[in-house]
């Protein structure tokens, strides 16, 4: 009987470390696969992104792609990115673009985790200006709205959150763009006016002749995905979301 009982107690015990080990084994084996998860979801999302705005059209009235923030009280966030990527030629190619012809990148109104690609291709109304932001919000909320827009997910891993202080507030995607011109709008607006010289411009890599210079339009992707659906359900909590950044640039000249 005794021999019996500390064979029951040795049993027991190595089947508790069994436990223990194959308990481990399972949350690193469902880490990884989470991770693996976000990081084919972030690789091509942002493969998709900067692949269409590096083939953006840009001239001196549209900068190639324009980033329309999201007003959520009294704060911003720079969540849509609006490319100019005709499938053909532009309809006016020293205008403005028309909205059939704009990719635009933002979180689904249908769930913030949801990283979308939306184009409208039977609006062949010209878009506003891009200094008009007003009218820019009103758009890109219209656009994300509307059931005759095409939509493409790119990931459904996209990070939510609520805005500090903004207890009514829906749920925002964590996916911030920046985008900067090189000159800037300010420099231009300086050699128009006639306090910054020609050759004083800050022309990318130098590249400017007598009558025309090559300004830049770069833009910046963030987006925070978390590790994957089974990790989260396994770990609630447990895990934090993963950054991945991306960039992308087009070139066009300008005119003195």
């Amino acid at each position: 009987m005794v021999e019996l009982l500390l064979a029951v107690a040795l049993l027991t015990m190595v089947l508790g470390v069994l436990q223990t080990v194959g308990m481990a084994v399972y949350q690193a084996s469902t880490y990884n696969n989470g991770h693996s998860e976000a990081a084919q979801h972030a690789r091509v999302a942002l493969d998709r992104i900067t692949r269409t705005a590096n083939q953006a059209k840009a001239n001196e009235q549209f900068p190639g792609f324009l980033v329309v923030p999201e007003q959520v009280g009294t704060r911003q966030f720079p969540d849509a990115l609006v490319v100019w990527h005709p499938t053909g030629s532009a309809a006016n190619p020293t205008g403005l673009p028309q909205f059939n012809e704009l990719v635009i990148y933002c979180p689904s109104l249908s769930g913030a985790n949801q990283l979308v690609e939306i184009t409208v291709p039977n609006d062949t109304r010209t878009v506003p200006s891009p200094s008009n932001m007003t009218s820019w919000a009103s758009e890109i909320a219209a656009i994300r709205a509307s059931k005759t827009s095409n939509t493409v997910v790119l990931t459904n891993l996209l990070r939510t959150c609520k805005p500090s202080g903004a207890s009514s507030a829906a749920s925002l995607g964590a996916v911030r763009f920046a985008a900067s011109l090189r000159p800037s709008d300010s420099d231009w607006s300086a050699y128009k006016a006639g306090t910054l010289a020609w050759d004083r411009l800050p022309w990318v890599q130098g590249i400017y002749g007598a009558q025309t210079g090559l300004r830049q339009s770069w833009v910046r992707i963030e987006i925070q995905l978390v590790p994957g659906d089974e990790i989260q359900a396994a770990q609630a909590g447990a895990q934090q979301p993963v950054p991945y950044v991306g960039s992308a640039a087009v070139y066009y000249q300008v005119q003195r």
